[in-house]
């Protein structure tokens, strides 16, 4: 096989951890994503769900975020008292050494968190983006979360606009510029397994 790291970015409703999922129960290979969430909570004893909440987040959007989702503040959410020594920059820090660790072992998919920008001149990387048009994204999130059409739409700009102000603030590129992928993917023309299909190809064939 031609690489054994693969980094997949996702606009939300796209169907990425699904394909991650998969990829993985294929190849027999491990998938960070929460995973990653557990490992920090492990390593540097921090209550889990307080990771879970600030992941792929920064600090001037937490509230925003809380709030869009009707919940009434941080603590309350959460119920659970920040570490005081916790910021952003570190938890980003803690994620980079991870994902460094992850890599230099191989066999792993890892889902987002700028894996793409913390490997990006890992040799033996793929870098996969999947997207998918906003219709297409509304109904998976309608169909998995739940939601109704209005929630669906807000719940899919908020959490973009996290991704991108994540990968902005911490790794000053833009998330969505091609340039930082090897292969971008629209998950709606191909389904879920067609797109799994292109990306084990590509695993295989790129140099």
């Amino acid at each position: 096989m031609g690489k054994s790291i693969l980094t997949l970015s996702h606009l939300y409703g796209s169907g990425g951890s699904l394909i991650a999922r998969e990829l993985g129960r294929r190849l027999n290979w491990t998938v960070w994503e929460k995973e990653i969430v557990r490992q920090i909570a492990s390593q540097y004893q921090v209550a889990e769900d307080y990771i879970d909440a600030k992941d792929e987040r920064v600090d001037s959007f937490i509230e925003r975020m809380v709030g869009l989702f009707g919940l009434g503040g941080f603590e309350s959410a959460y119920d659970i008292p920040p570490p005081l020594w916790l910021n952003d920059a570190q938890l980003v820090r803690m994620t980079k050494t991870i994902v460094e660790e992850v890599a230099q072992k191989g066999n792993a998919i890892l889902v987002g968190r700028g894996g793409n920008r913390i490997l990006e001149h890992h040799p033996k990387a793929l870098h996969v983006f999947l997207y998918a048009p906003l219709e297409a994204r509304i109904e998976r999130v309608i169909q998995a979360e739940g939601l109704n059409r209005d929630q669906a739409r807000q719940r899919i700009a908020g959490m973009d606009k996290l991704r991108a102000d994540y990968v902005h603030t911490f790794y000053h590129g833009d998330w969505r510029d091609p340039s930082h992928y090897t292969l971008l993917l629209d998950s709606s023309r191909w389904g879920d397994e067609g797109t799994a299909d292109l990306i084990l190809w590509a695993l295989e064939h790129t140099p």
